[in-house]
């Protein structure tokens, strides 16, 4: 069981034991892998500190951290240690390092990386990032930059110790923006949207489980009253895949849509700006909690099932259009994987 105030979350889904990896991942902060995936679960344990501080220590050799806080850990042997830093959907990970106990050499090293990496692949994909994957990796030494920030909601932290052990502290925030893009969530339910914010970029949404996403609302690309299951040419679409990796090369596109559905964007006189701190506060200050309660009048009436391990929603777009999506997912509480080879 995690600590009391981190939310990590349950993944009891039988098939991804046996997933089998086509090659050994070639660079080590790849290491967080299907062993890992099992701290994701729900629970709480008393929280672990020092008798002369209120850092809480870092679990290892896993351990996935959502609760901005001091944090350390201080081992006296070697070991490799992962963790996964979580925030709500419209912040980003913020990791001040405040201090340093061990020398930065090959087999002794913390290092940042800016997303998740999983033997599944990484999130955000080399294509909704900004930075090549070998980019986003951030050595921390004495020399390194204290202050590491990240592109999106997630962030992994590695720790490799030296054989007489070694310790380091860090401060987590969660950092608000503005303008946010890719989500990466391990709870099994909730409402999300993405937006372009009239941008060329692409914008993605992904799971680890199968479920079921209902699109609420709904306008990307052209001007139309109607929802389009065949976007052909169309430069700006909502992809649907699932698959049992997060590269989308090796996940089958169960849908595309593009078009208008589900009426007007989810606003109204109770819709005042919300709490960043909402965990589901979404585009334009609006929360998913409004979703929830205007969701008679929005609701599309078009459910997609997506059966695989991993679940993405993701957004094209050119560009040319002020594009957004808002949907709710649902977790399938049965443990299936209709996936196949794609």
């Amino acid at each position: 069981m995690t600590r009391s105030g981190v939310h990590c979350f349950s993944l009891a889904v039988l098939c991804l034991l046996k997933i089998a990896l086509a090659a050994p991942a070639p660079e080590r902060y790849f290491g967080f892998d299907q062993s890992a995936m099992r701290v994701f679960r729900r629970g709480e344990a008393p929280v672990k500190t020092t008798s002369s501080s209120s850092a809480t220590e870092m679990e290892c050799p896993y351990d996935v951290i959502s609760q901005p806080g001091e944090y350390f850990v201080q081992s006296s042997e070697a070991m490799m240690c992962t963790w996964l830093f979580l925030t709500g959907p419209s912040a980003v990970v913020e990791l001040e390092i405040t201090e340093l106990d061990y020398p930065c050499a090959e087999d002794s090293f913390v290092e940042f990386f800016d997303g998740v990496a999983l033997q599944l692949g990484v999130f955000p994909t080399e294509a909704g990032h900004d930075l090549p994957v070998q980019e986003r990796v951030n050595m921390v030494c004495n020399t390194g930059s204290r202050v590491l920030l990240s592109s999106q909601n997630v962030a992994m932290l590695t720790y490799q110790s030296p054989a007489n052990g070694g310790a380091f502290r860090l401060i987590f925030k969660h950092k608000t923006i503005q303008a946010p893009c890719n989500i990466f969530s391990p709870d099994s339910s909730g409402a999300f949207t993405l937006s372009n914010f009239n941008k060329q970029k692409n914008c993605s949404f992904a799971t680890i489980y199968p479920g079921y996403i209902n699109v609420l609302h709904m306008a990307v690309g052209r001007e139309t009253n109607e929802a389009r299951l065949k976007c052909k040419g169309m430069t700006d679409m909502v992809q649907f895949a699932e698959g049992n990796s997060l590269e989308l090369s090796k996940m089958n596109i169960e849908q595309r849509m593009c078009g208008r559905t589900g009426g007007k964007s989810p606003t109204g006189p109770e819709g005042a700006v919300p709490s960043p701190a909402d965990a589901l506060h979404g585009r334009d200050g609006t929360a998913a909690s409004l979703v929830y309660k205007k969701r008679a009048q929005c609701t599309s009436g078009i459910t997609i099932p997506l059966m695989c391990q991993m679940s993405v929603v993701r957004l094209v777009s050119s560009g040319q259009h002020d594009n957004s999506i808002t949907f709710t997912f649902t977790r399938e509480t049965g443990e299936k994987n209709e996936c196949v080879s794609f």
